[in-house]
């Protein structure tokens, strides 16, 4: 088949919506100038200091400035003087054409639990969003604020209690946003359904890959698309005691046959190597048909497959489960682990018969639904990376070399420069002087930083339409600059799900 005509049909199919746009576009009614463009590049925390503990903020300035950062997140919770330091700190990035968000800590990393408060109101988000909007009168370069670990605290933060917090800040600057932290593992349609409406994006914390990137994309876009699921999870920092367990289970009747197999989906969403406590099983009547340790096998969903004949010959009936299972006793080891699709040779569920779901300690279970996503929506998303040393193996599962941490880094500003995301924000990089995790970072960042998307319009009428299709089409394959819409220096099918999205569209 002709190249041209393959591209063409592949364009017929993006525009009757049978794949989801990548491509960002900007968020109408945002004061964030870097998030509404789509090209939000900034680092998270890790301030520089004098000697008297005090924010050094000309050295951190100067260190931003070097990544060409066009936001810097501002954590309040290291000292008492923070929140006038800020006040300090946000005329010089301004001035240096640094938007700042402020970061808070939530119940759950305050005291009892931890010993220091986001001082000086402490608990009191409410008032938070009230004096951060104050605040952003007099410094308009302050324009959101964000709420870490949010989702282990969701019983606080309420969709009610979130409205009011916003509404608070948004009298004094109808501008202001808030945006919670997310982890990839707690990003679902409940949490989007319940919230939508009281935020004004996400920060999402700590992307495995680009699979993890894109699919939050789409469900922040309502493009997703999923199969039925039952998802398991169990808290960070929360006591288990051994047997421990998630389960859900069906009951199947079997039919004559001479061999019986059964296949599903499953997987886990831990990278770590510690061994020996979450278990995910199978079971057949009680007994265990496979196993894997959360800590074995890939991250993400994967097939599996179990001959279950010596379970199941002879009988008439037989009870299917998917557990996971504590053998030891864990302090702070959360784990989300899913199932889906379970399938059988020989095997049906019985008339009457339903999964049903059980739980012993504080595991928690959550059938969701199969979906496929309407584009009713569209929330702004900012990728947070691990870039620090401490924090780098724990939450990517590689070494924590400067050229690791940068690869990473360069991963989710490719996502960005192909619209899987408006904006990455790096975890507490070491910005001292000389650091070798800075320089080696920072050539990612001035990348970002230096990328502006060339026009779809090839041919300059103002439309993007099939002559610049055609144009488009000849260049693919190339390293045209013209036509490499993603910035990844080559023309390929990734420019070309940019180029869909703009197609008919005016310039």
């Amino acid at each position: 088949m002709n190249f041209r005509i393959l591209l063409f049909l592949c364009v017929l199919c993006v525009l009757c919506g049978k794949w989801g746009s990548a491509c960002a576009q900007p968020f109408p009614g945002t004061r964030s100038e870097a998030l509404a463009s789509g090209r939000l590049i900034a680092d998270y925390d890790g301030e520089l200091r004098r000697s008297d503990g005090r924010l050094d903020a000309p050295l951190l300035i100067q260190q931003l400035k070097g990544l060409k950062a066009n936001v810097y997140f501002y954590l309040i919770w290291h000292r008492d003087t923070d929140w006038e330091d800020l006040k300090l700190f946000l005329p010089e990035a301004r001035a240096a054409g640094i938007e700042v968000w402020v970061y808070l800590v939530p119940p759950s990393e305050s005291p009892p639990r931890t010993t220091l408060y986001s001082e000086p109101f402490r608990l009191d988000y409410i008032l938070w969003g009230e004096e951060i909007g104050k605040l952003s009168v007099a410094h308009p370069n302050l324009t959101a604020f964000v709420i870490d670990d949010f989702w282990a605290n969701s019983t606080f933060f309420t969709p009610g209690y979130v409205g009011r917090m916003r509404a608070a800040g948004r009298q004094h600057n109808p501008g202001l946003l808030f945006l919670p932290l997310m982890y990839y593992r707690e990003m679902s349609r409940r949490f989007v359904l319940d919230y939508r409406d009281v935020i004004d994006g996400a920060v999402v914390a700590y992307p495995k890959g680009p699979e993890d990137i894109r699919l939050a994309r789409s469900l922040l876009l309502d493009r997703d698309e999923s199969p039925a699921r039952w998802v398991f999870t169990y808290p960070y920092q929360t006591r288990s005691e051994p047997g421990d367990f998630a389960e859900a289970r069906c009951l199947y009747a079997v039919a004559p046959a001479d061999r019986y197999l059964l296949r599903l989906t499953g997987g886990d969403d831990y990278l770590g190597p510690t061994s020996g406590y979450h278990v995910k099983q199978v079971l057949v009547d009680g007994e265990v048909v496979w196993q894997e340790d959360v800590a074995g096998g890939a991250v993400g969903m994967r097939a599996i497959q179990a001959d279950v004949t010596a379970q199941v010959k002879g009988k008439s009936s037989v009870t299917v489960a998917v557990r996971v299972i504590d053998l030891r006793a864990v302090s702070n080891f959360g784990v989300e682990v899913s199932w889906s699709e379970v399938e059988a040779d020989g095997l049906k569920p019985a008339d009457g018969s339903s999964w049903t779901a059980s739980a012993g300690g504080r595991w928690q279970t959550a059938f969701e639904a199969a979906r496929h996503g309407e584009g009713a929506f569209r929330i702004p998303f900012v990728v947070m990376v691990a870039a620090s040393r401490e924090a780098f193996p724990r939450r990517v599962g590689l070494e924590a070399t400067p050229e690791n941490i940068r690869d990473h880094v360069e991963m989710a500003f490719s996502e960005m420069r192909r619209g899987n995301a408006d904006g990455v924000v790096t975890y507490v990089l070491d910005k001292r002087p000389g650091n070798p995790d800075y320089a080696a970072v920072q050539t990612a960042f001035l990348r970002a930083a230096r990328f502006s998307p060339p026009s779809p319009d090839f041919d300059g009428d103002g439309t993007v339409g099939f002559d610049d299709f055609f144009l488009f089409a000849d260049a693919f394959g190339s390293k045209e600059a013209r036509f490499d819409l993603d910035g990844d220096e080559a023309v390929g099918f990734d420019d070309f799900f940019v180029f869909a999205a703009s197609f008919g569209k005016r310039r």
